[in-house]
């Protein structure tokens, strides 16, 4: 499937980060940030969350890597000391639509970073990665697949 070009928004996100490798803890981060969302009444109506991977990790060592469970919030939110804000500056981005399995996204994001994926006229970009959960997202409790967008950040070639 091809790469689809998308302007995401510039966002104030509040997050929590986890350093580490990337893979089966994130499952862990991203229920206790559920529950933070739920216990500061972010989670209804169900909003977008994303996921920021920070590092490359065929460029970071593993336990460098860090990623960011997040949501858009307003000004004023108060998050306590479990939680951060953040300012998401948007921009272009190169995005597949995923479905599977936490084991599979590794290798969905490594495809994407292939050469020849990203669409005639734009490069990567030095900026995170991003992943889109709509709000609709649900994970299979039969498979444990789940949608998302992966979002490679872009910008056009000179």
């Amino acid at each position: 499937m091809p790469l689809e070009i998308r302007q995401l928004p510039r966002m104030r996100l509040a997050y929590m980060r986890q350093t580490g490798p990337y893979g089966p803890s994130l499952t862990q981060l991203w229920e206790r940030f559920g529950r933070w969302c739920e216990a500061n009444r972010l989670s209804e109506p169900r909003p977008k969350y994303y996921g920021i991977s920070l590092d490359n990790p065929a460029c970071t060592p593993p336990a460098q890597c860090r990623y960011d469970a997040c949501v858009q919030v307003g000004v004023g939110l108060r998050t306590g000391t479990e939680a951060m804000i953040q300012d998401f500056a948007g921009g272009d981005y190169a995005c597949l639509r995923f479905v599977g399995t936490g084991p599979e996204i590794g290798a969905a994001w490594a495809s994407m970073m292939a050469p020849g994926q990203i669409p005639a006229g734009w490069e990567a970009a030095p900026r995170p990665a991003i992943e889109v959960y709509d709000e609709d997202f649900a994970v299979n409790p039969a498979t444990g697949a789940f949608p998302c967008w992966l979002c490679l950040a872009v910008q056009r070639t000179h």
